[in-house]
């Protein structure tokens, strides 16, 4: 079996210990003088500003926030980790793309193949040298590019190479202060090859994302 792990990461110290669960408010806010205007809606979630966050704090020398509720519209908190969501859809909303494409023009055995031999590559390489590296989740095939539950964004810290598959421990915003969060292929009883979560969501495909430091 082959393994790695990024020295130091987890996401005990270095997620956030809030849950990816925000009330429906504007992500921004701009007062016009009589008028304020609300752009986005951080009610959908903000999983991607999250572990950009926790990759930035892990890379800055860096713990979390330690308090267990979300931070409030309009606190710094709030404001730094909105704009990293924004960070986190890449130049030209190129990420939000890939999801969809993977969701509405994927198959099983197209998404089974693309993380076999795009999405494992990259990462195995992030963390062998010692990154955590950003990884996409497919969670439900459909055309509607703005369903909610389409895709997700976590952050692996270790591989575990096995006969019957491949395992990363990731940081999921949805499970703070887990470190025993993990996902990837595995073969199972029959012998098919299959997307799986320890956490039981489902699992399409797995994506390798970009990721950009803070400005």
């Amino acid at each position: 079996m082959a393994s790695n792990v990024v020295s130091g990461f987890l996401p005990s110290s270095h997620g956030f210990r809030f849950a990816n669960t925000w009330p429906r408010s504007p992500a921004w806010t701009f007062d016009l003088g009589l008028l304020q205007v609300g752009i986005g809606d951080v009610g959908r979630g903000l999983c991607g500003g999250m572990v950009f966050g926790a990759r930035d704090r892990f890379e800055q020398g860096r713990v979390a926030a330690v308090d267990p509720a979300p931070p409030a519209p309009g606190s710094a908190l709030f404001r730094e980790i909105v704009a990293r969501q924004w960070a986190s859809f890449g130049r030209l909303l190129s990420v939000p793309l890939r999801f969809w494409l993977a969701s509405a023009l994927g198959t099983e055995r197209s998404r089974l193949r693309a993380t076999v031999r795009q999405a494992w590559p990259a990462i195995r390489a992030e963390i062998d040298a010692g990154r955590p590296a950003m990884v996409g989740l497919v969670r439900e095939a459909g055309l509607n590019p703005l369903a909610v539950g389409m895709g997700h964004q976590v952050l692996a810290f270790r591989y575990d190479v096995a006969a019957d598959g491949i395992r990363l421990a990731v940081y999921d915003p949805n499970h703070p202060g887990d470190d025993a969060v993990e996902v990837g292929i595995e073969r199972g009883p029959g012998g098919a090859i299959r997307h799986v979560q320890s956490t039981g969501e489902p699992l399409l495909g797995l994506l390798h994302l970009p990721y950009a430091p803070p400005r």
